[in-house]
Formats: C-alpha cells, sequence, structure tokens
C-alpha cells in the first residue's frame, strides 16, 4: 500500500478505531449544594479520543499513539445545500521500530461534504500532517488534498488527489 494512501485513509480507520470518551458529567454546584472542587478541573473532555497505529516515514516504521479532537458541523444553506464539515487535530508521540527514535505527531484534517438539492455531491479533505523526529531522527512532512465531485445523474467531474511529502 502506498504511503499517501495511507496518510489519506488514516483518519477513517482512526475514527472506526477509537473509543468513546469516559469523562463523567461535572455536577453543578446548585446540584451539589456545595462549590465544586479542584478534582473537576482535571477531569478530561471526552471530546478527546485516543488513536494508536504505525507509519511508514522516512527510513522506518513508527507506532505513534495520542488524542485527537473532533468537531463535527452539519447545516442546511438558505438555498437547501446540506453541507457536513468534519475537523480533526491530533497529537501524539511515536516510538521508531528500528531505532528506538522519538517523534511528536501532530495533525489537522479538514472536510468539507456539499450536497446541492439537485443532487450534485462536493467532497473536499485537506491534511497536513508533522512527524517531527527528535534528535538524529527524520522528519516527516505530509500534505494530502483530495478534491471529488459527482453531478446528480453520477458522472465524475473532478477527481483531483495532490498529496507532498517531504523527509528531512
Amino acid at each position: 500500500m502506498s504511503r499517501s494512501l495511507l496518510m489519506s485513509t488514516w483518519a477513517a480507520i482512526l475514527l472506526l478505531a477509537c473509543e468513546s470518551g469516559t469523562a463523567p458529567q461535572s455536577p453543578t454546584a446548585a446540584e451539589e449544594g456545595v462549590p465544586l472542587g479542584p478534582e473537576f478541573a482535571a477531569v478530561p473532555n471526552p471530546s478527546f479520543q485516543p488513536f494508536a497505529f504505525t507509519v511508514a516515514t522516512c527510513g522506518e516504521s513508527v507506532d505513534v499513539s495520542g488524542t485527537f479532537h473532533q468537531v463535527v458541523q452539519f447545516f442546511v444553506g438558505p438555498g437547501g445545500k446540506q453541507h457536513f464539515r468534519f475537523h480533526i487535530n491530533a497529537k501524539g508521540t511515536g516510538v521508531g521500530q528500528l531505532t528506538g527514535a522519538r517523534y511528536q505527531w501532530n495533525d489537522r484534517l479538514f472536510d468539507i461534504t456539499n450536497i446541492a438539492p439537485a443532487g450534485t455531491v462536493s467532497f473536499t479533505l485537506n491534511d497536513n500532517t508533522r512527524l517531527i523526529g527528535q534528535g538524529r531522527a527524520l522528519n516527516l512532512n505530509l500534505h494530502v488534498q483530495n478534491k471529488v465531485t459527482i453531478t446528480a445523474t453520477g458522472q465524475v467531474v473532478v477527481d483531483r488527489l495532490v498529496v507532498r511529502s517531504a523527509c528531512g
């Protein structure tokens, strides 16, 4: 499997492999009848989800794990056009399988799907990923942009995939 295909599909795999957040709901002062203590300041945000996977980088495979925060928005515009927006920020750490080198993972994924009342569907994905090597380990910078537009008759009128990657 090519690196670009792996990187452009990692978000879908990531979402399927993640568990729901488990942070309890914080009671309000009115519910408890006492001021809230500092123990609720440390409660993790349940919108942060764990991830773990292996990514092929500049010379070795790296086992990466961390958390991501997702924001999903759906709305219908004044003309009836439906808009679905999906955004992820991910941060994590990784360890090289061959060298034991340490890495920092930073990722931003932004996806927009638009569905016109006449049935035309447009999908755009922008993913910027940085795997930052510590010490002498090489960095990996990856940018994936994918755009697909399909008419109401099923004809694909735009199908573009741009992948840029750099090691160093």
